[in-house]
C-alpha cells in the first residue's frame, strides 16, 4: 500500500511542479501526507517538494527564522522515539534542489483544532536537516512540518524512523537491564565498571574494564545462541553467561553459576577475529585470555530451561566508550508480556461500518490502547472488547501496549484502511486489435490507497495500476478484468476485450537498376513482404513513369537524378502495419562537357583558366601536363614554367556514372619578349629641329615590334629612323610582341628639341642663390659630342664637363670662386659630323 500511495504523491507533485501554478497537495496541515510505515522509512530522491506552497497561518517553529513555504506530513507513533531528516541539494549530482531545509514536529486536535509544537533537537549540515524527539505517546498522530529559510523552494527526500530507544545497561548486576524479547539491539557508549569491578571474579574474565549487565527469564526451553559484534572492529569484547536458576537474582552471581565464558584477545591474534558469542557448532565451554590455539571467540550453545533466570555480562576490554550489537538465536525464548490484538469487522465497507478490538495479550500487568485518528474512543486500558467507529476514512493504526511487573513492555499495532466499496473502475486498452510483438497497455484511473487486481488470458495477473503486456500470439486474445481494493473493500469488476492478435506484417523489398547510367535507365522495386493484406508504395513526387509488375512490385523512371527515398507500408486486416524505407541514388551518365579557357595562347607568368559548367551531385577530375590534377569545375593554373602547354582533360562523375572525357589543347608556352633599344645620338644633347634619330632595336624573343616616337608617329620596323620636325620633349616607346600574344614595352626619354639652332654662351652670371642667372649655361644645340673647359686668369683649369647639361656653378672643388673674369673653350661635333670650336670669356659676379 505504501508503494502505491507514495507513487501517487510523487506523480502528483511532479505534475504540479511542472504546471508551476497550483500548490502541493499537502500545503495545509489538514491535507498532510500520511507516512504509514515509519520503521526506517525513506522516500526516493526528489519525491516531495514545496514548490508553489503557501505559508501556514501557524507561527514559525522554534529556531526557524520565518514560516517560509511549508508543507505537511503525518505518522502514528508506534514507538517512543523518532528521527526525521530532510535532504535537499546535497551535491551537484543530486536531484533534490531544496536549500537550507527546516523541520519541526506538531500534534493536532481535530475537535478543538489546537496545534501544539513538539520541541526537539535539530541539526543541519550540507542541506540536510535532522530532527529528533523522544517520549512520544504511542498511538498519537504527529505532524511533520517541512519548510526552508529565505522562502526557498525545491524538491527533497524525507526519511522517518520511529523506534524504541536503545536499552541503557547497568554496569553492576544490581542495576541490570532486563530483556523482554530476543529483538536485536545496538548498545552505544559503554564505559566504566560501576561500583564493583570484581563481580566476575573467579571466571575467565577476571576483573571488568567497561561492563554492561543484562538479565532475562526463559519462558520456553530450548537451545540458545547469541553473537556480539563490536561497533569498532579493533575492540576486544569479553563476556560471562550465568544460569541463576529459578527465581535467581544478583545474589546468585558467582563463579559456580557462570556456565560459559570467553575472554580471548581475538583482535591481536592471527587469524584475527572480533565477533564472539554462543554457537551451535562449537564444543568448548570457555575460552581463556590471550591467543590460545584453536580459540575463535565462540563457545558451545546453552540449553536454556524454562523458568530459569540468566544473566549476561559483556565487557569491552579496549579503552574508549564504544559499543556493540547483540543478536540472539535458537529455539528458547524470553519471558515477557505478549501483546496481541483480535479484531472483528462489523458492516465493512458501508456507512455503518465498525471495528471490534479485543486484547489477547499474556503475562501483562497493564494494558494501554490507542485507537487512532478519528476514533470515537481515543484510548482504553482494559482488554475490551471495544466497538470503534471512525469519523474519517483512510489509513488507521491501532496500538496496544502490554507491560509486565518486571518492567518489560511490548507493543503491537494493527494497521488497516477505513473505506467504502469503491465504484467500478474505468478500464481502457491501448488497442484491441494487436499484432505479435505489440505491447498492450491497460490503464485505469488512480484511486487513493487502492490496490489493483488485474487478470486475463494466458494466466495474466498484475497488481500495477497500468500494466504493460507483451503480445506473443493468439493466447493473448480474450477478456482482461480489473477490480480495485481499498483496505478490505472490493469494487465491482470491470473488463475490456482484446479482439484479435495476428502475425505482424513485415515490409521487405529490394531495388534493381536497369540500364545503369544510361538515359533510358529504370528501376525495379521487388516486393518481398510477408503476412500482409494491404500494401502501399511511396516513391515521392519525382516519378516520371510507373509500370506494375507481378506480386505488387513496380518499375519506375524518375524525372531527375539525385537521392530518392522509397517507402513501403504493409498492413493486416486488423490494422497492424510495418514500414520499410530505403534510399536510392538515381544516377545518370553526365554529358561530355565543353571546356572554356580565358585565352587561346599563354606566356610565362600568365594564368591558364579552364572551366566546365557546374552541376549538382557531380564530381570532377582534371588531368594535364606537368602532373596537373584538380577536382573542381573551374581551375586556375599558374604558368610558372614552359611545361604547362599540352592536352588538358576533365571527366565528370555523378554517383558511379562517369562522362566521356573532354579535352583541350593549350599551345606551347612562349617566352615573354624583352623589349630594348638604343637611340643615336643619345638624349644628353640640346637639340634644335629638325633632328634625325636612329633607334637600334636590342629586343629578345619577339616576332614583331611597334615604335611610338612620342610626336604622334609610329613604326613597325625592326630598327627605326625618325626625324623630329618640331620642338618639344618626347618619350620613345618600343613594344615587342610574340606570335602567341605575349608582349612587353620599354620607354626612354626625355628627348628635348628646341625650335631653332643656337650658339649662345652668356658673358656673365651671378651664382648668389637668388634663382636668377645662378649658373653658366651653354645654349649651343645639335652637338652630338661636347666638351667645355674653363680657366682662371692664371691659366688654371677650374671646370670641365662632357655633357652640355652640366652647368658651371662658379665653384672649384666645392668652393666658391671669387668675382672675376674666367675663360672657356668649347670643342664638339655637330649632327653633320662637323667639328665645332668656340671660346670666350665670362664674368663671375658675386
Amino acid at each position: 500500500m505504501r508503494f502505491s500511495f507514495t507513487l501517487f504523491i510523487f506523480v502528483f507533485t511532479c505534475f504540479i511542479s511542472r504546471a508551476g501554478f497550483a500548490p502541493p497537495i499537502n500545503d495545509e496541515l489538514i491535507n498532510a501526507i500520511n507516512i504509514a510505515n515509519t520503521s526506517a522509512y525513506c522516500s526516493d530522491d526528489a519525491a516531495y517538494n514545496n514548490l508553489e506552497a503557501t505559508a501556514s497561518t501557524y507561527g514559525a517553529a522554534t529556531g526557524w527564522p520565518a514560516v517560509g513555504k511549508d508543507v505537511w506530513f503525518k505518522f502514528t507513533a508506534t514507538k517512543y522515539d523518532v528521527n526525521i531528516s530532510v535532504s535537499g541539494n546535497v551535491n551537484a549530482a543530486s536531484t533534490n534542489t531544496l536549500v537550507a531545509p527546516l523541520v519541526s514536529l506538531y500534534t493536532y486536535d481535530p475537535i478543538t483544532r489546537n496545534v501544539g509544537e513538539m520541541v526537539g533537537s535539530s541539526t543541519s549540515s550540507n542541506n540536510v536537516t535532522s530532527f529528533y524527539k523522544g517520549a512520544l505517546i504511542l498511538g498519537e498522530v504527529y505532524y511533520i512540518r517541512v519548510s526552508a529559510t529565505n522562502n526557498n523552494t525545491g524538491t527533497f527526500k524525507l526519511c522517518v524512523d520511529n523506534y524504541f530507544p536503545i536499552i541503557q545497561p547497568g554496569q553492576d548486576c544490581g542495576t541490570v537491564s532486563v530483556l523482554c524479547t530476543k529483538e536485536t539491539f545496538t548498545q552505544l557508549n559503554v564505559t566504566g565498571t560501576g561500583t564493583n569491578r570484581n563481580e566476575s571474579a573467579g571466571t575467565c574474565l577476571g576483573t571488568e574494564s567497561n561492563s554492561a549487565w543484562y538479565m532475562f527469564t526463559a519462558s520456553k526451553s530450548g537451545d540458545f545462541t547469541f553473537v556480539i559484534t563490536p561497533t569498532v572492529t579493533t575492540n576486544d569484547i569479553d563476556w560471562v553467561f550465568y544460569d541463576l536458576g529459578i527465581g535467581g537474582n544478583c545474589g546468585n552471581v558467582n563463579s559456580t553459576t557462570a556456565i560459559r565464558c570467553a575472554s580471548g584477545s581475538g583482535v591481536t591474534c592471527n587469524p584475527v577475529y572480533y565477533k564472539t558469542g554462543l554457537s551451535l557448532t562449537e564444543t568448548d565451554l570457555n575460552e581463556a585470555s590471550g591467543c590460545v590455539p584453536g580459540q575463535n571467540g565462540f563457545v558451545k550453545y546453552v540449553d536454556m530451561i524454562a523458568g530459569h533466570t540468566y544473566a549476561l555480562l559483556i565487557d569491552n576490554f579496549s579503552s574508549g566508550n564504544n559499543g556493540f550489537t547483540l543478536e540472539f538465536g535458537g529455539t528458547a525464548d524470553f519471558a515477557g508480556p505478549t501483546a496481541s490484538i483480535k479484531v472483528d469487522k462489523l458492516n465493512p465497507c458501508t456507512d455503518s461500518q465498525a471495528y471490534v478490538f479485543e486484547s489477547n495479550s499474556t503475562n501483562y500487568a497493564s494494558l494501554k490502547w490507542s485507537f487512532g485518528e478519528g476514533a470515537n474512543i481515543a484510548s482504553a486500558t482494559t482488554e475490551g472488547p471495544f466497538t470503534i467507529t471512525y469519523s474519517t476514512p483512510g489509513e488507521k493504526v491501532v496500538v496496544l501496549e502490554a507491560k509486565a511487573t518486571n518492567g518489560c513492555n511490548v507493543v503491537t499495532t494493527q494497521n488497516f484502511i477505513v473505506a467504502k466499496t469503491p465504484a467500478q473502475p474505468n478500464v481502457t486498452a491501448s488497442k484491441v486489435n494487436l499484432c505479435i510483438d505489440d505491447v498492450l497497455n491497460l490503464s485505469t484511473d488512480f484511486l487513493n490507497l487502492a490496490s489493483y487486481h488485474w487478470s486475463g488470458p494466458n494466466g495474466f495477473t498484475s497488481t500495477l495500476q497500468n500494466p504493460v503486456i507483451p503480445i506473443t500470439g493468439p493466447e493473448n486474445i480474450g477478456t482482461y478484468k480489473l477490480f480495485v481494493q481499498v483496505g478490505d473493500c472490493i469494487s465491482p469488476e470491470a473488463s475490456v476485450d482484446v479482439v484479435s492478435v495476428v502475425a505482424r506484417p513485415e515490409a521487405l523489398f529490394s531495388i534493381q537498376t536497369n540500364n545503369k547510367c544510361e538515359s533510358n535507365q529504370s528501376f525495379s522495386f521487388i516486393n518481398n513482404s510477408k503476412n500482409y493484406t494491404k500494401l502501399n508504395w511511396d516513391f515521392g513526387t519525382d516519378v516520371k513513369t510507373t509500370t506494375s509488375l507481378s506480386n505488387d512490385s513496380k518499375e519506375l523512371t524518375f524525372t531527375t537524378a539525385g537521392l530518392k527515398t522509397i517507402t513501403l507500408t504493409v498492413e493486416t486486416n486488423n490494422g497492424c502495419t510495418s514500414t520499410l524505407s530505403q534510399t536510392l541514388l538515381v544516377e545518370l551518365k553526365p554529358a561530355t562537357p565543353e571546356i572554356t579557357t580565358n585565352q587561346p595562347a599563354f606566356c610565362l607568368n600568365d594564368v591558364i583558366k579552364l572551366s566546365v559548367p557546374q552541376q549538382a551531385n557531380t564530381s570532377y577530375l582534371w588531368t594535364g601536363p606537368d602532373n596537373f590534377t584538380a577536382t573542381t569545375s573551374a581551375v586556375e593554373i599558374p604558368v610558372n614554367n614552359l611545361n604547362k602547354g599540352g592536352t588538358y582533360q576533365v571527366t565528370l562523375t555523378s554517383g558511379t556514372c562517369a562522362s566521356d572525357p573532354a579535352t583541350l589543347i593549350i599551345p606551347a608556352i612562349a617566352k615573354i619578349p624583352v623589349a630594348g633599344f638604343n637611340p643615336e645620338p643619345l638624349f644628353d644633347i640640346k637639340f634644335s629641329a629638325p633632328v634625325p634619330m636612329v633607334f637600334n632595336n636590342t629586343s629578345l624573343y619577339a616576332d614583331y615590334y611597334l615604335w611610338d616616337f612620342g610626336d604622334g608617329s609610329t613604326s613597325t620596323d625592326v630598327n627605326a629612323i625618325h626625324t623630329y620636325e618640331s620642338e618639344g620633349t618626347f618619350k620613345i616607346t618600343l613594344t615587342a610582341s610574340s606570335n602567341n600574344g605575349c608582349s612587353t614595352s620599354v620607354t626612354k626619354g626625355d628627348l628635348i628639341i628646341k625650335g631653332s639652332a643656337s650658339a649662345f654662351a652668356p658673358n656673365a652670371f651671378s651664382p648668389n642663390g637668388d634663382g636668377v642667372n645662378d649658373e653658366f649655361v651653354i645654349g649651343i644645340t645639335n652637338l652630338k659630342k661636347y666638351r667645355i673647359q674653363i680657366y682662371n686668369r692664371y691659366g688654371d683649369q677650374v671646370f670641365f664637363a662632357n655633357s652640355i647639361f652640366d652647368n658651371w656653378k662658379g665653384t672649384f672643388k666645392g668652393n666658391d670662386l671669387p668675382t672675376g673674369v674666367y675663360y672657356y673653350l668649347i670643342l664638339g661635333t655637330n649632327l653633320k659630323n662637323e667639328s665645332v670650336k668656340q671660346s670666350g670669356s665670362v664674368t663671375l659676379l658675386r
